[in-house]
């Protein structure tokens, strides 16, 4: 497993039991349970902080969608824990746009020189076909489908015909689906009761986070001729380089 894989995997792993730490801290940690039942002291203190209190979670959401280290999932239920679901989404569309908007463009200034340095071959193979296969479509589901990392799918947009403006319409959309779900998730949080919503909503970022683990079986059923790139297992070299030629 690269180190790329070994990422992508841990920030599901991490988003994960971050979720599951909530509900064991409120029964089993006092100090986390204190904080967790009077939500506002957490928030006030974060919004002291005036105009820097949005502009850090803006900035935040811009260096995740370029380098995707930090679980994007968790800065958006952060963002809407403080923030709420209409503010808390609002900000993280913005840094999450202006971020995805950065890679494109270095991906079309760069090309494939560059990609070859930051991601795999086979990786941007598989995008290609994708996007090849469903244009604009494709780039929607890539953004839905919590399976693939944002700066892998914002650079390869770049090295396809797809339009600047196009890209950023379409990606953005697609961020705002599971954004919506996480910010409500964070704000049903800050109101320190734990009720069914609570419960509905964990299961959906609990389900989200377990399509993360099992991308690579997803991503096979969503490209078609994945198959022929792949072999029992193994990667069939001269069909991926064949295919990267034709980026």
């Amino acid at each position: 497993m690269t180190f790329k894989k070994r990422a992508h995997t841990l920030k599901y792993v991490l988003l994960l039991l971050s979720v599951i730490g909530i509900f064991y801290g409120l029964e089993k940690i006092p100090f986390l349970k204190y904080y967790l039942e009077n939500p506002e002291l957490i928030r006030t203190f974060i919004l002291d902080f005036g105009v820097l209190a949005p502009l850090g979670v803006i900035l935040i959401n811009v260096f995740q969608a370029i380098f995707s280290i930090i679980p994007s999932e968790l800065l958006t239920i952060v963002a809407g824990f403080i923030f709420g679901p209409v503010l808390g989404l609002t900000y993280s569309l913005i840094g999450a746009f202006l971020g995805s908007a950065v890679v494109f463009i270095l991906a079309r200034c760069y090309g494939k020189d560059l990609a070859l340095k930051l991601f795999e071959k086979r990786e941007l193979v598989h995008f290609n076909l994708l996007f090849k296969q469903k244009g604009l479509w494709g780039l929607f589901l890539a953004r839905v489908a919590p399976i693939f990392p944002d700066d892998l799918v914002s650079f390869t947009s770049g090295l396809t015909k797809i339009g600047f403006w196009g890209f950023n319409v379409v990606s953005t959309i697609g961020f705002a689906v599971t954004m919506v779900i996480y910010t409500y998730f964070g704000a049903e949080l800050s109101s320190g009761v734990f009720g069914s919503k609570i419960i509905i909503l964990t299961v959906l970022v609990v389900g989200i986070c377990l399509i993360g683990l099992f991308k690579d079986q997803i991503k096979r059923m969503m490209i078609k001729d994945l198959h022929i790139l792949e072999k029992e297992g193994k990667i069939i070299e001269k069909e991926v380089a064949r295919e990267f030629r034709k980026i």
